[in-house]
């Protein structure tokens, strides 16, 4: 990989250029016996058998070549104008795909407030598919499989102010990106399983909002918030329904099925369809104490869409419960250069090659609250499936030491 700048004047190129050798072996063999009570689904009196098996061999070797060339122009007759532009380029000896993605971004402070910064950009992103992304669920390679592709532009407002006689800063953003050449994927327990072909097209949109500043003086705190909306339409996705004699709704094992209708679902919840988060980071010194310092982490999330591990993702509609966290940590300044160089203190030596030393003992998720991260689905002798969530750590503790020279 080679990097370079280049700055003349009021122009400051930049370049890259990566060459990428990848060896890929992979081999496959997965298979599942649903066991419950002394009884086997396939159920069978003669012998044990197994509801799924994937056994697969793949070898691939192949060669990348990325690059990036993009000027920062300091347009001097608008000094408060910033305009950044360039393009990214990719080749992939295995699909065959040469990719060029040009991008912008334009900054400029109005002249009635030197407290405003407008920012626009946009531009196109593909994404080089990888090895997973082209094995499908069946465990074939789709190596003619292409990159993902989305057209995007983000509008953004910085604010800078001062409160109670301390900086802060409001940033806030709005985006919309279309998405196409998407290649669909589930979630079966924690494993991501794609599909193996460029089968949808989308969209995500949303705005973020981040307050940063010294709610304490020198104590750097913020306050996050974002909404997001995404959504996907697989072009070959079919739903089925079935219908009883009595035209009830029924499941497609029921042995009284007189109608099926089949529709096309449109778009539905992509798997990161997150639709707000809250982030909320808190710093404050001990009275009297100012080496030591504690911070307060609180986390509240949305639920993202999950649905049975059926390979039919028009039916992954429902929602994780919310996401909730709350962390807590403590800090020792042990040592700090610039604190000792502010109030003229003398320093030995040996403690001269160090700028800081910090220990640091946190409580991750301190409430203990137990947040779903996926479900776990098991059926029984009837074949019908349920939902057992899986949890991440109640609480974790962590100690730190960092030493900066």
């Amino acid at each position: 990989e080679h990097q370079g700048i280049w700055t003349k004047g009021n122009h400051e190129v930049s370049w890259g250029l990566k060459y990428q050798r990848e060896m890929i072996d992979d081999k496959l063999n997965e298979w599942q016996r649903i066991d419950s009570a002394g009884y086997s689904l396939p159920y069978s009196t003669e012998q044990v058998d197994v509801s799924y098996v994937l056994k697969s061999t793949f070898s691939l070797n192949s060669n990348r070549i990325s690059g990036y060339l993009q000027d920062t122009w300091k347009i001097s007759t608008m000094p408060n104008v910033t305009f950044n532009y360039g393009v990214r380029f990719s080749y992939w000896d295995v699909n065959k795909e040469w990719l060029l993605s040009p991008r912008f971004q334009f900054s400029f402070k109005p002249k009635f407030s030197d407290k405003l910064v407008f920012n626009v950009a946009g531009g196109m992103y593909q994404q080089p598919p990888f090895y997973r992304e082209m094995r499908n669920l069946q465990g074939e390679v789709n190596t003619n499989l292409k990159a993902q592709k989305s057209l995007q532009g983000i509008f953004g407002i910085d604010y800078n102010f001062k409160m109670w006689g301390r900086k802060f800063k409001l940033i806030s953003e709005v985006y919309y990106k279309y998405l196409y050449d998407l290649v669909p994927y589930e979630f079966d327990n924690v494993l991501i399983r794609y599909f193996g072909t460029n089968d949808a097209i989308g969209y995500a949109a949303g705005f973020d909002l981040r307050l940063n500043g010294e709610f304490v003086p020198d104590n750097d705190s913020y306050i996050s918030f974002s909404v997001m909306k995404t959504e996907e339409d697989l072009k070959s996705d079919i739903a089925f329904r079935y219908f009883d004699s009595e035209g009830n709704e029924v499941g497609p094992a029921n042995d009284d099925i007189v109608k099926v209708e089949q529709s096309t679902p449109g778009r539905i919840p992509r798997p990161t369809d997150q639709r707000f988060m809250l982030n909320m980071f808190f710093q404050d010194n001990i009275p009297r104490f100012e080496m030591f310092r504690v911070h307060l982490n609180l986390i509240f999330a949305s639920g993202l869409p999950f649905g049975p591990p059926d390979n039919e993702r028009y039916k992954d509609v429902w929602r994780i419960p919310p996401y909730r966290r709350v962390d807590i940590g403590f800090s020792a300044a042990l040592f700090d250069m610039a604190n000792r160089i502010k109030k003229n203190k003398p320093t030995k030596k040996v403690m001269s090659q160090f700028k800081s030393i910090w220990l640091t003992f946190e409580v991750y998720n301190i409430l203990g609250i137990n947040n779903t991260v996926s479900y776990l689905w098991v059926k029984d002798i009837g074949n019908t499936s349920y939902a057992v969530p899986n949890f991440l750590s109640a609480r974790l503790f962590n100690l730190r030491f960092v030493a900066k020279f």
